[in-house]
């Protein structure tokens, strides 16, 4: 779908460029995003490794490090292993990398005005380390070591994470930072490959060595997006609304979906920016009813949305649609609007928990081992999406594993889909995705909107926002 999934720069809209490194108590509780709860993160710690295969097969005896006999013996990789098969581990190649070892870092905001903000990418992440190191074996002999650091939802705890991690770790893998623009130029300097759950700003985005494993721009929006919601609400496709909050962030996301939107010949009447501490609803859904609103589009946190929705309700107030984005798509957004928000549509490029697919079932059975309690979420799953990709490229890569080789080997996917878990991101691109879904609440329980199954894609709309 298209990067508003992401959501990220949606649903943490203050994060994003023009709002600046610092907020206000109140504007960093709008980036609130419901995650579930769970494990302790502790900065600089690692999951112990679990018992499993380890592995070898792909390269010559004649490479660095193959056939060492000061190596341990290594068997094969269990069928249908994410690494693959090689032979010899090619012994340190680079920083964070030795004969049966690869550290990678995650960076996410555990710690700040709003506790856990992202620990569930830091948990997705943990989880596949954990799983793969259990029973897939190794890459090329060396298992996963992962250090977790807390960016502290500030750009300045990004920077020192990002530091320290350079000097620990090989590659930085599943992040989620409000705050990511700080972390960039230390990135960038000291060549870390970067695969970011998703990037939350510009200056992230346009870091050479960053890339969002969901694959976002502000200014390219599927076309899918709009046609999908047309074609499920014909009657309403002429008397949309659109509220977002009045950050950068939601702003820049609003205006790009809304003029995508318009193209797609979906009518607006009503288009209304909501400040981070306007707490009184109430003239929004009056006029919402004055214009005749059929659809209403939310850009915000789900907090807000939750806000909108019950002062909605308190008047009467029953839209065709409501749509906003994935941050919606959990249990405590459900548990915390109740009736009021029964009946929210959710636009999404990932697939949904409720369905049966081999990928999130790994996911959801990982995450309990490692964060015993904590929900399923959006950004932890695409955290899971990285840290498989990033098994995937540093196997094609071989033995002689480096960072430059990395990053050659990322600018290369263009069509990544994590076997089925989301819907194709093109993250060498740097490109929204062009597929998405529609899943709806009923009854307290979300189910397919449309398509009927999987995801409908449709060419991008360069809407010039933001690029």
């Amino acid at each position: 779908m298209h990067r508003r999934v992401a959501l990220i720069a949606l649903v943490v809209c203050a994060l994003v460029a023009g709002c600046g490194s610092r907020l206000t108590d109140e504007q960093r509780a709008a980036l609130a995003v419901p995650l579930g709860g769970g494990a302790e993160t502790q900065q600089g710690t690692a999951p112990g490794d679990e018992d499993g295969g380890v592995a070898g097969t792909d390269g010559t005896a004649g490479q660095p490090g193959a056939n060492n006999p000061q190596q341990p013996n290594k068997q094969p990789n269990p069928p249908g292993s994410i690494a693959g098969g090689c032979q010899g581990t090619g012994g340190a190649t680079d920083k964070g990398v030795t004969a049966g070892e690869i550290t990678i870092a995650n960076i996410s905001d555990i710690s700040g005005p709003v506790p856990g903000l992202f620990q569930a990418a830091q948990q997705g992440t943990k989880a596949f380390v954990e799983y793969f190191n259990a029973t897939q074996g190794a890459i090329c002999g060396r298992k996963l070591k992962l250090v977790s650091f807390d960016s502290r939802t500030d750009s300045g705890g990004d920077q020192q994470a990002t530091s320290q991690a350079c000097e620990q770790a090989f590659a930085l893998v599943g992040s989620m930072s409000g705050f990511d623009q700080g972390g960039g130029p230390a990135a960038t300097g000291c060549g870390i490959p970067d695969l970011r759950a998703s990037t939350v700003t510009v200056q992230r985005q346009r870091t050479p060595v960053s890339f969002g494993v969901a694959s976002n721009v502000v200014n390219l929006v599927s076309s899918a997006y709009p046609d999908l919601v047309k074609s499920s609400f014909p009657n309403a496709a002429g008397a949309a609304s659109f509220l977002y909050l009045n950050v950068d962030a939601s702003s820049q996301n609003a205006r790009s979906m809304q003029k995508a939107a318009e193209q797609r010949g979906l009518k607006f009447v009503y288009t209304q920016a909501i400040d981070i501490a306007d707490v009184n609803y109430a003239p929004y859904v009056a006029k919402l009813k004055e214009t005749g609103a059929k659809i209403v589009y939310w850009m915000g946190s789900a907090q807000y949305a939750v806000r909108l929705q019950q002062a909605m309700r308190q008047q009467g107030y029953t839209p065709e649609a409501f749509i906003t984005d994935p941050s919606a798509y959990d249990a405590q957004y459900v548990r915390q609007g109740g009736a009021a928000v029964d009946g929210t549509v959710v636009y999404t490029n990932g697939a949904m928990f409720e369905e049966n697919n081999a990928q999130v079932a790994l996911y959801k059975q990982w995450l309990g081992r490692v964060a015993p309690g904590a929900a399923p979420s959006y950004f932890g799953m695409f955290a899971w999406a990285a840290a498989r990709l990033f098994v995937q490229l540093a196997a094609k890569i071989g033995p002689q594993l480096t960072r430059k080789a990395m990053l050659e080997q990322v600018r290369g996917v263009h069509d990544f889909t994590a076997e089925g878990m989301v819907a194709p991101q093109d993250v060498g691109g740097k490109r929204t995705s062009a597929c998405m879904s529609l899943i709806k609440l009923k009854g307290g329980t979300w189910t397919r909107l449309a398509p009927a199954s999987g995801y409908s894609c449709g060419p991008l709309i360069d809407t010039g926002v933001g690029g």
